[in-house]
């Protein structure tokens, strides 16, 4: 769907992203920010909220309210942020994939169409695609004159999130920037947020989860009642129904996750039977991925699990 996304829950202030956002206006201020630039890295990583701080510094600039560039705060008095808040923002277009799916050749049609008409202002125009990796074929193609001709006051930031390979095409056609933070700037983060946003965890830390996934699963975590105390055969059991019942792909990669946390878990503890644990956890994650390609039924599968699992108690 084309939409100005609000994304309001997002910090309002950068933490640990601040290389990549000095890069950033550093190259607007002089001039030479690229058409398309492209940010990759793990999903939930921090992309968008660098995105979205970076359109706070330059659409606050002439305001009096405008960001704080010092302490890396967006300020929410701001007539930009404000515009966000009551919708009524035209200098800022999203677009994104719907979660696990790919991006429709009818988005790109909007967005050619959104794009062929003036801004309101004489800001300006950024367009945010999110999760380009899922952008098929027929999407790309209708996508490239747009990418390749770009108007003087359009930009475009393509968001990766390495869920799925990149069309070399599209790839080829942007300034790329990769998104890194080391395990004690994402432990920066997550405890900025946990502490800023009054988070109550109710899954477990992991050196394996972004901020952003880490907060994800636990939202997902709270809504379907998965406890940390429930055996992998539980918390398998509901994540997989609910997927049957709303079809979030979401869902699915917290079943992986957890299951690969389990046996992470087993091998600590079990060195002797590491190649064996490996086995049978590829063998697990394998029948999950086919319950959602084949159209499996989904209590079949759990009970091939479950006869799996078996093995290591």
């Amino acid at each position: 769907m084309l939409k100005i996304n609000h994304h309001l829950s997002l910090s309002k202030k950068l933490i640990s992203l601040d290389y990549y956002f000095n890069e950033m206006i550093n190259l607007f201020d002089s001039g030479k920010f690229p058409k398309v630039l492209l940010l990759s890295g793990k999903k939930g990583i921090g992309k968008f909220t660098l995105t979205f701080h970076f359109l706070n510094y330059i659409y606050s600039k002439k305001d009096e309210s405008s960001y704080n560039t010092q302490d890396k705060i967006i300020n929410t008095n701001s007539i930009f942020y404000n515009s966000i808040l009551n919708q009524s923002c035209t200098d800022v277009v999203l677009l994104q994939a719907e979660e696990g799916k790919n991006i429709k050749i009818d988005d790109i049609r909007s967005l050619k169409n959104v794009l062929s008409k003036s801004s309101l202002s004489t800001n300006p125009r950024f367009t945010i695609i999110d999760e380009v990796e899922f952008l098929n074929s027929n999407s790309v193609n209708a996508l490239l004159k747009t990418l390749e001709e770009p108007s003087d006051d359009n930009y475009f930031i393509l968001i990766n999130n390495q869920q799925a390979d990149l069309i070399e095409t599209i790839s080829s056609r942007c300034l790329k920037s990769n998104i890194y933070l080391n395990l004690q700037q994402q432990k920066k983060i997550i405890d900025h947020l946990i502490d800023n946003k009054k988070i109550d965890l109710s899954i477990e830390k992991s050196q394996n989860l972004t901020p952003g996934l880490l907060l994800k699963y636990n939202e997902l975590s709270s809504k379907y009642k998965i406890d940390n105390n429930d055996s992998i055969s539980s918390k398998l059991y509901k994540l997989l129904h609910a997927y049957k019942k709303d079809k979030n792909k979401a869902l699915i990669n917290m079943s992986i996750f957890l299951v690969d946390q389990f046996f992470y878990n087993l091998m600590k503890d079990n060195k002797a039977k590491i190649e064996f644990l490996l086995d049978l956890r590829l063998i697990i994650i394998n029948k999950i991925n086919d319950s959602i390609l084949y159209n499996l039924n989904i209590n079949s599968v759990l009970n091939t699990i479950e006869i799996k699992l078996k093995n290591v108690r």
